[in-house]
């Protein structure tokens, strides 16, 4: 009872804290800056009738922002209700007439996402099965040659380069794979190891526009060059990542030490079973060299995708979108490996491989900052950041604030959010076009900072909870609080240099 009455508790608290919050928040819609950001957000619930500074559009902000507030809480209080919190939030954002169903159905959920990820997940189940990820693993630690420094940094190198041509979301799938492997044969808590490579994937999604939903959103909505975005956003990546490694290396000596035990209690036996493994598949080879293939020829279609639906636009006489064309390609290989894997075993393999927690929990979360997006809150947020003059302070606000909700939020709607009143300031001639990677910087590294903070997060934690490995708050920051802050800080230093 206790517990039931600390989260009542904190739900009074969270809803006192919002509705002050709202209410003491109100647009000049007289004011440019007000005019058009609430001009946009007529666009968005597709009236103009409704006035952002009114009592029941302010009751309405402070209930969306109460009850997604609340499944932040719930979840730092006890990770494993998380899913039964948002589906509690969910159904009083409808019950209560916060936002209507239909628009959280239609606008609320990146389909496209839901739907990659899903195949993804499943693709990964089948290269698992055909013994992808043993054979990566054990070709890690013989490559590492019992080094745990270089292992570690094999493993984060690993995770930022699949980030930044893959996406964040299918690189850690990917990685949560081998590094089960890795547990496997070397015995190891890789809890650590699942943390920093998740920080190092999220790091990496900076480096290419593709390598993350915020950098696709910016690149086009900015109208990028790749060589703009290359010349701000890639070098700063390896800038984030060489800080990132020498932090590892300086803080994580224990863990680093651990692994090096590890490696010196069972030398002689992973070298007899690097040895016994080569030989024992032997007569698996065939299907080890077809699962390599399958995921080469995805990793290179995922890289293309945006040629080949550019290629399809062309002889199909409509527009084809990258962005949903990319969600079915895992079902193209999953349709290739059928060659390879009875066709009734796909089911077994989608219910064994698909987090559905995750999936779930991921899709509440995206209806819950719908919620805040359509009462007018990521308005309100923006047109108070919009009062800041000063260009290098806006820099900075911009950077810290994003990185700030981005941490909680779902950091696409977060950016989405921001991004017209960035666009109002470039258009003004008040700042430059350094605010968007403000936003970029902030919203991805932000990200790091909790177990919630991005897509790759709550992928990985679901995928490893699934094997019961439990991560708690404290744990994850422990690791992310240092790294995180410094790639921040390294973040604002660049900006106010480029």
């Amino acid at each position: 009872m206790k517990e039931v009455y600390k989260l009542i508790l904190t739900f009074v608290i969270l809803l006192l804290t919002s509705a002050i919050v709202m209410h003491s928040i109100v647009i000049d819609i007289g004011s440019e800056v007000g005019y058009r950001l609430v001009c946009s957000w007529y666009e968005e619930v597709g009236s103009s009738n409704i006035d952002i500074n009114s009592s029941i559009a302010v009751v309405h902000q402070s209930l969306a922002l109460t009850l997604f507030l609340f499944v932040i809480a719930v979840t730092v209080f006890r990770m494993e209700w998380r899913v039964a919190a948002a589906f509690f939030s969910l159904t009083m954002i409808v019950i209560l007439g916060v936002t209507p169903p239909q628009n959280l159905i239609k606008y609320g959920v990146e389909w496209d996402l839901i739907l990659f990820l899903i195949g993804s997940m499943t693709l990964a189940g089948v290269l698992r099965e055909l013994g992808v990820f043993e054979y990566l693993a054990v070709n890690v630690v013989r490559i590492s040659k019992g080094n745990s420094i270089l292992l570690l940094s094999l493993i984060l190198l690993l995770a930022f380069t699949l980030a930044a041509i893959l996406g964040e979301v299918t690189s850690i799938i990917y990685v949560i794979m081998l590094l089960f492997e890795l547990s496997r044969l070397l015995k190891l808590d890789i809890k650590p190891l699942i943390i920093l490579s998740v920080l190092a994937t999220n790091t990496g999604s900076t480096a290419l526009p593709v390598g993350n939903p915020i950098g696709i959103y910016l690149f086009f909505t900015a109208n990028m060059s790749m060589g703009e975005f290359l010349r701000n956003a890639f070098i700063l990546s390896l800038i984030a990542l060489t800080v990132f490694l020498m932090l590892v290396i300086k803080l994580e000596k224990g863990m680093i030490m651990d692994i090096s035990k590890a490696f010196s209690k069972s030398l002689e036996s992973i070298d007899t079973f690097i040895t016994s493994y080569y030989i024992r598949i032997s007569e698996k080879r065939r299907l080890i060299r077809s699962g390599l293939i399958i995921l080469i020829a995805f990793i290179v279609t995922v890289i293309l995708n945006e040629y080949i639906s550019t290629y399809l636009t062309l002889i199909s006489g409509f527009e084809v979108d990258p962005h949903s064309l990319l969600s079915f390609i895992p079902y193209i290989f999953l349709i290739i490996s059928l060659a390879i894997v009875p066709p009734e075993e796909v089911p077994v393999l989608i219910t064994k491989s698909v987090e559905w927690p995750s999936i779930l929990f991921f899709i509440s979360l995206f209806l819950l900052s719908y919620s805040l997006v359509y009462t007018g809150v990521m308005v309100k947020i923006a047109y108070v950041l919009s009062s800041i003059r000063y260009p290098l302070l806006v820099l900075a606000t911009f950077l810290l604030t994003s990185a700030l909700l981005s941490s909680v939020l779902d950091n696409l709607s977060v950016i989405v959010s921001l991004t017209p009143i960035a666009t109002l300031l470039n258009n003004l001639g008040f700042i430059g076009r350094k605010i968007y990677f403000a936003l970029l910087f902030g919203g991805v590294f932000g990200g790091n900072y909790t177990p919630i903070g991005s897509t790759a997060n709550i992928v990985a934690l679901s995928m490893v909870e699934s094997r019961g490995i439990k991560t708690s708050w404290g744990e994850w920051l422990k690791i992310s609080l240092t790294s995180t802050t410094m790639q921040i800080v390294v973040s604002l230093i660049w900006l106010y240099l480029i």
